[in-house]
């Protein structure tokens, strides 16, 4: 008998009074509606729902349903505010509500509520007309594949254990804990150390209460109904329904609570284990196929309701039957296959060589299992799993028969490659992660080896990213981000590679360079150069023009041969460098490198404790007119390190910007600076303008402006005395953005100038709308005007601009009188440098300078 199976009792019983009446969807949807208007109150709502024990309510208007409200829904509402229950429910339904057709299986809508991540469906027919609701609970009432449950241990779906609260805590706190676990329900311990359970149910009682804020006690069960795990689900479920309760406790043999499962786990169990006990099913029919024919009344019920594709043939390989399932699958019915052979769904992608090695193991083993591709009806072509047996008379011992069982599995398949998409791609710019990069480096320069030629590897960094994200929000930093992965993409040929390793790095690997090294770095070079050119290409993004630049730095190979996660690093390495010598540059990697990166990394480490420990300290260096007076100073931070003595601010500073101490630093020297005013006017001695240096990650920073507004009540400054000096690469990031805040600053009395003016993004376009008052010449071109032509035009045009727009004018690092007799010539009148004073500690400014310059000031 096909009874004889071996299965227990228990299920063997179930089997036998199993429903194989197909069930729509129209067969169990809840037209009697629980619903409400949007006006209502969520406390309302919630009174209804608790009245009619329902997990939802529809909000409608004018019999139209146009949102829904769940228990779900409730976790969102903060239980301690008295307002909250009183805001009308159409705040937190959700809209539109999800629809589904009244024809559709049970199979298919059990997959779709674990598609969607809901729990409730209203229910339309083929007009759109609605019908009523559907609920998960009520599918898994209803589901046909209870079997599977029979076969599947409570254990077996579990999740990690739900988070824990104190019954004396409050329904706010429990609140709050369920939404952000993403549970349905939660632990609560006793005073008595018993553990009982919180579900989203009780949520919704608190809410429909008077009681603002109850406690959990209030509402929480004090005992959890357990099962073993080792029980099956199906006995589970009916223990779940019998006590009409949608949470079971899980324990083990010791009786210890190892989780709870929910009604969604159930449902969830139908599909979970459809692939990974396909096999067994699949070869447990097979068994009973060859066991006995003389059954084949009861095993064709069980064939024409399952999901699976079921056909049988002659010993000639022609069909004779089919089920329901392979009518699903292929879309043939059985009058159009009876009496053809299963070529008819031949998808033609399997030549002769496979079909004969199929047909080799049936002959020798008695069956056949695999992957195979076929076509539907329609033409599409499908991947399924599909054992092949052959059944011989009991008799003559003679085939007789061969049985085919297939189940379509296309979307295991899709899960199998979006699980390997998201293992060795980044989701956001869809490029190669370093998983992928790592395995590609490895191949890359496998064949570089055997090829003789060279390849080469960018570390590509872009400049300042950070600011965008923190100032323009993440959302315009990844549209950044997907942007620049396009132009790498484009610039490099299929052969290449472009990876993206972290949040603004990305790395490129390029093959097929030359033979001889020399040759191979200038095409790297050329490479290197136009990914910049294409990078550094302005940005539209979300109302914004943005400006941003990278630093490259390139590891060729094999001559640095090595380990895949060595030669990173030393590209790694090479881009660091680039950035030292002022970003939006390009390095080859060179060995002395690494010990630059260590000393960086000191340097990093000894930063921090000269913040704490006081080592850092303010120099100020005069600025003049023309007369040598002095009209103001500029504020710089010196470091004197204990052991290694004064390190230089270009060497401290770049680095304090990139580990995120630039903060911290920046106000460091701005409260010194005002501190320093405040002394000097207590000894009366006045300087009319300090220039303090702003770094656009500090200016950018939120509380920039209150800092400031802090320092000036606190130590009784004047803003008209401070002027906030920034350079070009502040404004690479959001131009108006900036505009706007430099306009703020300057109702309060602040003055600005653009520091290093020319050696950045220079642009006239957004210098006349810049609402600053001085430009600051970069020392670089000053130091050169009476040797290069070209710089001393450059000067010249600088002064012209600032005198046309009526801004003033210093030069810095004026250093001999032929630069200043230059200067004078051509207008500008105010100057700092070595010719007239070094940058001097403050008691020495204040001797040399401050106290000779008192009559004037007066």
């Amino acid at each position: 008998m096909i009874l004889s199976s071996g299965l227990p009792a228990h299920t063997l019983e179930f089997m036998s009074n199993f429903d194989f009446n197909a069930i729509s969807i129209k067969d169990i949807t809840q037209t009697r509606l629980l619903t409400c208007s949007p006006d209502e109150t969520m406390h309302e709502a919630a009174v209804k729902m608790v009245e009619r024990n329902c997990s939802a309510i529809l909000i409608t208007v004018n019999d139209q349903i146009i949102g829904i409200w769940t228990e779900r829904d409730v976790l969102k509402l903060d239980f301690s505010s008295s307002g909250a229950r009183l805001r009308p429910v159409s705040e937190g339904m959700s809209s539109p509500v999800i629809c589904i057709n009244e024809n559709i299986s049970l199979e298919e809508v059990s997959l779709k509520f674990k598609k969607d991540g809901v729990r409730h469906y209203v229910v339309v027919d083929d007009k759109g007309k609605q019908q009523g609701i559907i609920s998960q609970t009520d599918v898994i009432n209803k589901h046909n594949f209870e079997f599977f449950l029979v076969l599947k241990t409570a254990g077996s779906v579990l999740k990690p254990i739900p988070p824990v609260i104190q019954s004396t805590q409050t329904m706010a706190q429990a609140g709050k804990l369920m939404h952000s676990s993403h549970s349905d329900a939660i632990r609560v311990e006793f005073p008595d150390e018993s553990i009982g359970i919180l579900t989203e149910r009780d949520m919704v009682k608190a809410l429909a209460s008077v009681m603002l804020n109850p406690l959990v006690a209030d509402y929480a069960s004090p005992n959890i109904i357990t099962v073993n795990e080792h029980e099956s689900l199906y006995q589970a479920k009916k223990i779940m329904l019998k006590h009409g309760f949608r949470h079971l406790g899980i324990t083990d043999n010791k009786n210890n609570l190892l989780g709870i499962i929910n009604l969604s786990d159930i449902l969830a169990g139908f599909r979970s284990t459809y692939v990974e006990e396909l096999k067994e099913s699949l070869a447990h029919r097979d068994a009973l196929l060859k066991d006995s024919l003389k059954s084949l009344g009861l095993a064709k019920k069980i064939i024409d309701n399952t999901q699976e594709g079921v056909i049988t043939t002659d010993k000639y390989v022609v069909i004779q039957t089919c089920n329901t399932g392979f009518t699903r699958i292929t879309g043939y019915t059985e009058a159009e296959v009876i009496g053809k052979t299963p070529a008819i769904i031949s998808s033609g992608r399997h030549d002769k060589k496979f079909y004969q090695a199929m047909w080799d193991k049936i002959n020798k083993h008695g069956f056949w299992q695999g992957e195979i591709w076929n076509r539907r009806k329609n033409g599409e072509v499908y991947p399924e799993l599909l054992t092949i047996t052959e059944i011989r008379d009991d008799e003559t011992d003679q085939i007789s028969n061969y049985a085919a069982i297939f189940s379509d599995i296309s979307q295991l398949k899709s899960d199998e490659e979006e699980i390997k998409r998201l293992a060795f791609y980044d989701p956001l710019t869809e490029l190669p992660n370093r998983r992928l990069l790592i395995d590609r480096l490895v191949q890359e320069q496998a064949v570089t080896v055997r090829s003789g030629k060279n390849g080469a590897l960018f570390f590509i960094d872009l400049d300042h990213f950070k600011n965008i994200n923190e100032t323009l929000g993440h959302s315009v930093g990844d549209r950044v981000l997907v942007e620049v992965a396009y132009r790498l993409k484009i610039c490099v040929r299929d052969c290449d590679t472009v990876a993206r390793i972290s949040s603004d790095e990305f790395v490129v690997i390029l093959t097929e360079l030359s033979e001889q090294i020399e040759p191979a770095c200038n095409e790297a070079r050329h490479i290197a150069e136009k990914l910049q050119h294409s990078i550094c290409q302005v940005y539209s993004v979300m109302n914004h023009k943005l400006y941003i630049s990278s630093s490259i730095g390139i590891a060729m190979f094999p001559e640095q041969f090595g380990m895949p996660d060595d030669l990173l690093k030393q590209a790694g390495t090479a881009m660091y460098r680039a950035k030292e010598s002022g970003r939006n540059m390009l390095q080859f990697f060179e060995h002395s490198m690494q010990e630059a990166v260590m000393e960086r990394m000191l340097i990093e480490k000894e930063l921090r404790l000269a913040l704490d420990e006081n080592q850092l300290s303010l120099y100020y260096q005069p600025q003049v007119d023309y007369h040598g007076n002095l009209i103001g100073a500029e504020a710089l931070v010196r470091w004197n390190h204990p052991k290694k003595g004064f390190i230089p601010p270009d060497k401290f500073i770049p680095i304090a910007e990139e580990c995120g101490l630039i903060q911290a630093l920046g106000t460091w020297v701005l409260e010194r600076s005002f501190i320093h005013l405040r002394q000097w006017d207590k000894r009366q001695v006045h300087l009319p303008h300090l220039a303090i240096n702003i770094s656009p990650r500090q200016f950018y920073h939120p509380d920039f402006m209150g800092i400031l507004g802090k320092f000036v009540k606190q130590y009784q400054i004047s803003p008209s005395r401070i002027m906030l000096e920034f350079t070009e690469g502040l404004l690479m990031n959001d131009v108006d953005a900036a505009i706007d805040k430099i306009k703020q600053l300057k109702k309060l009395g602040y003055t600005f100038s653009i520091d290093d003016f020319g050696t950045g993004y220079s642009s006239l376009s957004y210098l006349k709308h810049l609402p600053v008052d001085q430009l600051k010449i970069d020392k670089s071109f000053v130091e050169d005007i009476t040797k290069n032509e070209d710089d001393a035009v450059f000067v010249g045009t600088i002064i012209a601009i600032a005198q046309h727009m009526n801004l003033g004018v210093v030069a810095e690092g004026v250093e001999l009188k032929m630069e200043l007799d230059f200067l004078k010539q051509n207008g500008c009148f105010c100057y700092q440098g070595y010719y007239f004073s070094k940058p001097l500690p403050e008691e020495q400014f204040f001797e040399q300078w401050l106290k000779k310059a008192n009559q004037c000031f007066n």
